[in-house]
């Protein structure tokens, strides 16, 4: 009886939290992204900046990474992420580098030469390839009113108690360089995630890979 008790004492307390933390999937609420030249193939390339390698951006990279492993399947997407990462890291790495020694600061000519290096390598690869895609990962402080975030373009719940209630929380955002032959400088940026990064979730940000995959690859959801 006594265990009953302290079960329900403890079920309570969780109720009479101000806010309890769940994984919500991000909506996406901007406008979608277009460019001149419409999506003509399914090779998907994109890097991460060095800047994704550190603290819980790693757990967002890789939370990221995952979903874009299932999406590719799902639409019959070529997955070029691990080719076109390790010739950007390689290149880095042979230059000496991403940071600088002395200011901790990207040693911005060297990424943009790298990026550069990448791209000409995976087009000379897969020659209808016209667009490599560049993710930086940026912090966020974001504010939740009665349960919900907007921000960079995605919309995402907690649960609350209060119908009134205020939050600020951290958040992180993808900043997006649409690097191509002619436009070097096309950036977007992109909500991606309020709650903690969730490595077994695979599907939660299929509607932000929509988002910002639709406008250089073609998906096709046709079955073989």
């Amino acid at each position: 009886m006594m265990k009953h008790i302290f079960i329900i004492i403890a079920l309570l307390n969780l109720v009479g939290c101000k806010l309890i933390q769940y994984n919500s999937d991000p909506k996406v609420t901007a406008n979608a992204i277009t460019f001149a030249k419409p999506a003509t193939h399914s090779n998907l390339a994109y890097i991460w900046l060095p800047t994704a390698n550190t603290g819980n951006k790693a757990l967002y990279r890789e939370a990221f990474d995952n979903n874009v492993t299932n999406f590719s399947k799902k639409y019959t997407l070529t997955n070029l992420y691990p080719q076109a990462q390790t010739l950007f890291n390689d290149f880095v790495i042979g230059q000496g580098g991403a940071f600088n020694t002395k200011t901790g600061t990207l040693e911005s000519e060297r990424i943009q030469a790298a990026i550069q290096f990448t791209f000409n390598n995976i087009k000379q690869a897969y020659p209808n390839i016209d667009t490599l895609l560049v993710i930086h990962p940026k912090e966020n402080s974001i504010k939740i009113v009665d349960g919900t975030a907007t921000w960079n373009g995605v919309e995402q719940q907690v649960l609350t108690r209060s119908r009134n209630s205020v939050e600020f929380r951290p958040a992180i955002s993808l900043v997006l360089q649409y690097y191509d032959d002619v436009e070097k400088n096309n950036f977007h940026e992109v909500g991606l995630d309020m709650h903690a990064p969730d490595l077994t979730d695979n599907n939660k940000y299929e509607r932000i890979l929509k988002h910002i995959l639709s406008p250089i690859v073609l998906l096709n959801t046709k079955v073989k």
